[in-house]
């Protein structure tokens, strides 16, 4: 399913960018990164992918895990988010010192102490706020 090279090579990544590399895979082979990271570990447990089972299409309902909490708070340091040079995006990211995921895609939302704050999702463009 993924090749063994791909495997080595996210098996080196970590974090975010092990995350983003997964999602390139399974697009490369047309298959979901759940599949591509059932084969990362089996592969890092040193045991051969399972065989998989044919489901034909539409029998049930595919694995859609629960949206994540509103206020998983997750750690700064593995997200990279420099992408604007600007003084004035250089002046907001100084006033990140929280992250949290999107209650409705996941995302990683960076957001400063204050309370309460309304924050639009870049991903999905879903407004929250945070009061805690």
């Amino acid at each position: 399913m993924v090749s063994q090279e791909d495997l080595v090579r996210l098996a080196s990544l970590s974090g975010y960018d092990r995350m983003l590399a997964m999602d390139a895979v399974a697009r490369t082979y047309g298959v979901t990164p759940a599949e591509v990271e059932r084969a990362l570990n089996a592969h890092l447990g040193g045991a051969a992918p399972e065989a998989q089972t044919e489901q034909p299409p539409f029998a049930s309902a595919p694995d859609v895990p629960a949206p994540p909490s509103a206020m998983e708070s997750l750690d700064l340091s593995q997200y990279r988010y420099g992408y604007d040079p600007s003084t004035e995006a250089k002046a907001r990211r100084a006033q990140v010192n929280q992250a949290f995921r999107c209650p409705v895609c996941g995302a990683a939302l960076g957001i400063p102490n204050v309370r309460p704050i309304k924050v639009t999702c870049p991903a999905c463009q879903s407004v929250h706020t945070f009061s805690a």
